[in-house]
């Protein structure tokens, strides 16, 4: 065994470099306070933050509970509003041309009597005029499409923080949110250096041995943390690590985004939506005084002037003078995330387009896996093979369910969707379960990996999109009175959120100290 760790350099601030700043100083405080470790962070006072988005996962409570957030300075202080769900629109047309909309809920659902609700929703849930009938599966198993349309809150005035029986999440400003970490790292003992790398230098086993910074000169490095987003200046420029692309199963790489007022500042929904274009998708996340709004799509079949003049016209009016910014995208994950002594973290390791807030998810769970592999100077190669095969499982579980919402849509407007549908690969072990469970509802089994999206997930998509509208599974064993009893339930339930809860803007309100409307920001830039 070799001696242990006693500096560790992160290269990059933005949310994944301060992040991953917060959580190692917390969970490493003792270490630090007594002198045995060291944590660096090293960020450019030139390159201008990228955040990683501004919608999340409900895990992103749990990573600020675990440094030790205030939840109320947050949400005051980063522009936060609440987020309960996706909204998808137009992703699939009904009979009649008409886009459907559904909504993947945060929840993990019971089972009934030993059985998925899904089950006895395709045998007794649809059927029309019915008592015991639900208008789609999401509505007969959770509240939350009840909570959007009465822009319920997920917290009572005067709860404490991260209190709740309810899985939410964050709409955030991520530029607001990266100064609020690096407040927090600072104070955890994490030395914070303003410079720029200009080089960075090899010892001849190929490990990272120092960074040449401009002001500060030679910095030593022990183990670092590449955080410095698509450039990968370490991880693939430096180490040389293959960064593999997956164009072939995604083929989105741009994005055209701008900033809007909220229509109605006393209403706004809690849900980030994700609405179907000609050549991809546009994304709408409400934070507490703005909207940010953006055009998801692939250079490959729209040029970026037609691609803004479209979501333009998507949104209307309103930024018909506005100049929407193109971000160029690198979807893909750089071919390990550990390489000898260094990690990369966040967009470094690797991107997927922003369907399902998957960015500062990732950087959730590669910190904890990290903090579980922890190396010591020998760099085990065991240790940074199982972190490669976990982060590796879990791009490929999100690939497998983002590839999900392309290739069942059913639109045929556009070259652009008939590909995704007919031509565009997918992963084998997509294709596996869709032959699956045209037999069978999603189950954990048949997953090989559920760090981020579960069968749940999957069941909820597959309905809302149809998949068993020709033909359901056959399951024995299911009693009419099991259904009933479990859909009464539910409605109590849904009447009591709605009643015990208040509205969402004046639940926010209350959380900032405030009685009236905020001013409303709209001339800040995007960032994704």
């Amino acid at each position: 065994m070799g001696a242990p760790l006693q500096h560790i350099t992160i290269v990059g601030g933005g949310t994944s470099g301060w992040l991953s700043a917060c959580f190692l100083g917390r969970v490493l405080h003792d270490d630090i306070k007594a002198g045995r470790m060291r944590l660096t962070l090293i960020e450019s006072p030139n390159i201008p933050i990228i955040g990683v988005g501004e919608a999340s996962s409900p895990a992103l409570r749990m990573m600020f509970q675990t440094i030790g957030l205030n939840e109320t300075d947050f949400i005051r202080e980063c522009d936060v509003a609440f987020k309960m769900s996706g909204f998808f629109s137009g992703w699939n047309i009904d009979d009649n041309g008409n886009p459907i909309d559904w909504i993947n809920p945060f929840l993990t659902e019971r089972d009934i009597a030993g059985h998925p609700p899904a089950y006895y929703y395709l045998k007794y849930g649809r059927l029309h005029g019915d008592e015991d009938a639900e208008p789609n599966f999401t509505r007969a198993i959770s509240s939350c499409p009840d909570i959007i349309d009465q822009r319920v809150g997920p917290r009572k005035l005067n709860d404490k923080d991260y209190t709740t029986p309810f899985h939410y999440a964050y709409h955030m400003d991520a530029i607001k949110l990266a100064k609020q970490l690096r407040d927090l790292g600072v104070k955890f003992g994490v030395e914070h250096i303003l410079d720029d790398v200009q080089e960075v230098k090899l010892d001849d086993r190929g490990f990272v041995s120092e960074l040449m910074l401009a002001e500060n000169g030679a910095h030593p490095i022990e183990f670092v943390i590449d955080c410095t987003g698509f450039r990968g200046v370490i991880m693939n420029k430096a180490l040389g690590e293959p960064f593999d692309p997956f164009d072939k199963y995604l083929p989105n790489d741009r994005a055209a985004v701008v900033q809007t007022k909220h229509d109605d500042p006393d209403e706004f929904e809690p849900l980030s939506r994700a609405t179907a274009l000609s050549n991809g998708w546009s994304f709408r996340v409400p934070l507490y005084s703005r909207v940010g709004n953006g055009y998801v799509y692939s250079s490959d079949f729209i040029s970026d002037e037609q691609a803004v003049d479209e979501l333009k016209a998507h949104i209307g009016d309103k930024v018909k003078d506005a100049d929407p910014r193109i971000i160029r995208m690198r979807i893909g994950k750089s071919r390990r995330s550990w390489v000898k002594n260094c990690l990369a973290m966040g967009l470094s390791s690797g991107f997927i387009e922003p369907l399902e807030a998957t960015a500062i998810h990732s950087v959730d769970l590669a910190l904890r896996w990290f903090y579980t592999c922890m190396p010591d100077s020998d760099m085990s190669p065991a240790l940074q093979d199982h972190y490669n095969k976990l982060i590796d499982d879990l791009y490929e579980e999100m690939i497998d369910f983002i590839v999900l919402h392309f290739r069942l849509n059913n639109r045929t407007d556009s070259e652009y969707w008939r590909v995704a549908r007919e031509e565009r690969e997918i992963p084998d072990s997509l294709a596996h379960n869709l032959d699956l469970w045209r037999y069978k509802v999603p189950q954990e089994t048949d997953l090989g990996s559920a760090h981020f999206f579960t069968s749940n997930n999957y069941t909820v998509a597959l309905m809302s999109k149809g998949f068993y509208d020709e033909q359901s599974p056959n399951r024995f064993g299911l009693r009419r009175d099991d259904w009933s009893k479990y859909i009464r339930s539910r409605r109590k339930a849904r009447t009591e959120v709605i009643a015990k809860y208040p509205n969402h803007v004046e639940l926010l309100r209350h959380i900032r100290g405030e009685n009236t409307a905020p001013e409303r920001q709209f001339n800040v830039r995007l960032t994704v």
